[in-house]
């Protein structure tokens, strides 16, 4: 009886320790040493099992040409359902040699006729790596798997990367397979996943999965686009998920695709983190490789965090077709955009556009954008829209200016708010104050009469193309009797400076506030860039005062020199007035009184030719002179003779876009406005 029990335990090892390893020689379907009869005797018993290639030359699938061999299955391939199980098809260039130096030996091409290229279920810990899975409905699908590893495949591509061979989805980790890494950091672990239909990467319902290192979207040098129409898909209750990482190695790539870069769908997804990844540019963060949308928060996604307090954390997102940044939909929350790039290349100087920043739309509230580079962009920085997109936060933003402070403009409004959101905060104490200036519309444009209670302080305007703060309607608002009427932010009235003294290292400015309850508002005061209105910028928040019940202030400030001075109101609800006009220790100040404008320049935006009248005085102080146009990276993009003071300039050839305009005489270069091409 002990030799029998004895023969059947050793046998029964003996079978477990067979298992362990099988080897493919052969691109042929069936049979020993097919892959498919791997993945059969996979089935047969627990793990671990290893499948690894080492399949000649000889082989009738054998390409010399591209050096790689074809796996073309007749039928879908077996599941994987056993735990640490490992297909490792980087075994074949240690076997036999690195005989494609572009990537991948093994390829699994479904002839666009197999549902999956490799499928898992309850199969926890596998490694996939080093597999080209192509032209399937599904190239590799983990269901149900916890634990899993794919790092160094090509997933909808040629054996090169270079072009689509797609499959419908490329990368599928569904239904509770958590803690799933996809990449690494390495190049070695780098996945292309390019060309499919439908999704590169589909997240559902998993959590705790590391998406690190990828090029999704883009050929193997992310150097042009390989689209697939969605990037990478979060959905469902996806949480606690990690995308991208803090160091070059880790960034993903997600550039290229046809619709968005990086959506996430659905009331669970949360408290995700998406780090150091470039989405929209090349792979030197440098160029376009638009998507239509960088990254979009959609159908109630709440509590996901893009960016983070450090440099290493901080995406580039810029270059898309669309919008940088969509915030959408149903309830969409409490997500937080902190410290990226969003219109400009990786340095934060250089304008690489999205067609604009970042938009709030369809019920989208409570999301904060905290200290991120906001420029460049074709259109608005920030645009937030729609009634119930309420309580939106923006704080610490440089809105129309680089990562230094130097111009950077977006096209039109640096923030606009339209069609009935309510309570967006847009700085708040000196700490949190943005700087929005040189954009080519207003700085804080709220364009109707339902847009209430959007509390604006502290912050710093200047050099924008139209008012800092423009309440509906366009324009100048004035003061009204008793401030009585209705609309944009109460149309609350703005203070009105009465006069401002200097003497001994002190400024003492007086004035009055006309409203329902004086004493209920904040008055603030501003060092003030003066524009063409005589309505001043406020370039510089110098304190608050609360007004006297008739409405009446003082305000004292010591400083070196007498400052030029504008102010807003603040109500007891958060509405904000616009700017008042600017006084200074002599009285009204505007630009106009300051210094002439060298050039007017109508329509602006334009599509085609714009007309450039020249002040006369410049005319014949200057035969010599030229008007020149540049981009905003520097180039010279057209020069004018000015022989007349009416020129007209065509630009119909032109990219859309932002360009500075300039005069010279050979001697100095006044730079004269922005011109926006659309």
């Amino acid at each position: 009886m002990k030799r029998v029990t004895i023969f059947f335990v050793l046998f029964f090892v003996v079978i477990i320790l067979k298992s362990n390893n099988y080897i493919v020689t052969t691109t042929a379907d069936n049979g020993a040493g097919r892959l498919r009869y791997a993945l059969q005797m996979c089935m047969s018993a627990p793990g671990p099992h290893n499948i690894t290639f080492n399949i000649p030359t000889t082989d009738a699938a054998y390409n010399a040409a591209t050096g790689v061999w074809l796996i073309a299955p007749a039928t879908t391939l077996p599941m994987i359902m056993q735990q640490n199980v490992t297909v490792d098809g980087t075994s074949q260039s240690e076997n036999v040699g690195d005989t494609n130096p572009y990537g991948p030996e093994i390829v699994i091409d479904g002839g666009n006729t197999l549902d999956y290229g490799l499928r898992l279920m309850n199969a926890p810990n596998a490694v996939l790596k080093g597999l080209n899975v192509r032209r399937c409905t599904k190239g590799i699908q983990i269901y149900e798997s916890a634990g899993c590893v794919i790092s160094g495949c090509y997933i909808g591509t040629d054996e090169t990367a270079m072009s689509a061979m797609g499959n419908d989805i490329g990368l599928e980790l569904i239904s509770h397979s958590h803690n799933a890494l996809i990449g690494g950091n390495s190049l070695a672990d780098r996945n292309i996943v390019s060309g499919n239909l439908h999704i590169g990467i589909r997240l559902l319902d998993v959590e705790n999965c590391t998406v690190s290192g990828n090029f999704i979207g883009t050929n193997r040098e992310g150097s042009a686009a390989i689209p697939n129409y969605d990037g990478m898909s979060m959905e469902g209750a996806v949480r606690f998920c990690t995308i991208g990482g803090t160091s070059p190695e880790t960034r993903n790539l997600i550039s290229g695709n046809t619709d968005y870069g990086l959506p996430l769908f659905g009331v669970g997804a949360s408290h995700n983190v998406i780090i150091g990844n470039y989405i929209g540019t090349d792979a030197t963060g440098t160029s376009a490789i638009g998507n239509t949308y960088g990254v979009l928060f959609d159908d109630g996604s709440f509590s996901n965090r893009v960016g983070g307090d450090t440099d290493a954390e901080r995406n580039i997102i810029s270059g898309n077709v669309g919008y940088g940044v969509f915030f959408y939909n149903n309830g969409t929350h409490d997500n937080v955009l902190k410290n990226n790039y969003i219109g400009t290349d990786f340095s934060g100087r250089q304008a690489l556009p999205n067609t604009a920043g970042i938009i709030i739309d369809g019920i989208s509230y409570q999301n904060w954008m905290d200290g991120n580079v906001v420029s460049g962009n074709l259109q608005v920085g920030i645009g937030i829209n729609i009634t119930g997109s309420d309580s939106n936060v923006v704080v610490r933003n440089k809105i129309g200016v680089n990562v230094d402070g130097n111009p950077l403009p977006n096209g039109m409004d640096g923030i606009r708010i339209s069609q009935g959101p309510l309570q967006t905060v847009i700085g708040g104490t000196p700490a949190e104050a943005n700087i929005i200036a040189h954009n080519g519309g207003c700085g804080v444009y709220i364009t109707n009469e339902s847009c209430k209670r959007h509390w604006i302080s502290c912050n710093s305007f200047y050099q924008n193309g139209g008012l800092a703060i423009d309440l509906f309607e366009p324009g100048v608002n004035q003061n009204d009797t008793g401030d009585s009427d209705d609309g944009a932010n109460e149309k609350l009235n703005y203070p009105v400076i009465n006069s401002v003294n200097f003497s001994d290292g002190e400024l003492i400015v007086s004035g009055t506030l006309d409203a329902p309850n004086p004493a209920a508002c904040e008055v603030q005061l501003y060092e003030a860039a003066p524009d063409p209105t005589g309505l001043g910028e406020g370039k510089r928040y110098l304190g608050s005062v609360t007004p006297a019940a008739n409405g009446s202030w003082n305000f004292n400030f010591s400083c070196d020199n007498a400052l030029v001075i504008t102010a807003l109101t603040i109500d007891d609800e958060k509405n904000t007035s616009e700017f008042s006009r600017c006084i200074g220790v002599n009285g009204p100040v505007s630009i106009a009184e300051n210094s002439s404008p060298v050039l007017k320049v109508w329509p602006n935006p334009t599509s085609g030719n714009v007309q450039i009248s020249v002040n006369e005085f410049v005319m014949k102080g200057s035969p010599n002179a030229e008007v020149q146009l540049f981009d905003l990276s520097g180039r010279k993009m057209k020069s004018v003779p000015v022989s007349d003071s009416m020129l007209n300039i065509d630009l119909t050839n032109f990219a859309p876009g932002v360009y500075i305009l300039f005069w010279t005489n050979g001697e100095q270069r006044i730079e004269a406005g922005k011109i926006v091409v659309q």
